[in-house]
């Protein structure tokens, strides 16, 4: 029989141990004061805007009648206007960009959070509660 030689085996060098992972402030299963004011003002923010949408869009609907038997006329123009003036952002080339989805998010999450500690708490209970509102 022919024996080769092999390498002598060294142990492979060991790494110290990881720590354990940092604990989350979001508790799937706990009610955190975060989660518990998130939750609600998710609530109040989607009953509200639904509430402002049936507004608005009742306004909307009563200008046009109004519009259509001519007891009024209404400059749409002027009101397009206004509302660009009052939510387009203009970019630094001078650009104006109307506002979005994640921007009006960001605009509510950073409103509702400034000087809250518990944010992580609160913007998953402020999901949760537009979820479930």
């Amino acid at each position: 029989m022919h024996h080769t030689a092999q390498p002598p085996q060294h142990p492979a060098p060991t790494s110290p141990p990881l720590p354990p992972p940092p604990q989350s402030s979001v508790n799937m299963y706990e009610l955190t004061f975060g989660t518990v004011c998130g939750l609600c003002a998710g609530v109040f923010i989607k009953k509200g805007a639904r509430m402002l949408a049936f507004f608005l869009g009742g306004v909307f609907v009563l200008l046009q009648y109004l519009g259509s038997v001519s007891l009024i006329k209404v400059d749409w123009a002027a009101m397009a206007s206004r509302f660009e003036n009052l939510f387009y952002t203009t970019d630094a080339r001078g650009n104006k960009k109307p506002p979005s989805i994640g921007s009006l998010w960001r605009w509510v999450v950073d409103f509702l959070t400034a000087d809250f500690q518990p944010r992580a708490s609160f913007v998953a209970g402020l999901a949760l509660g537009l979820r479930v509102g």
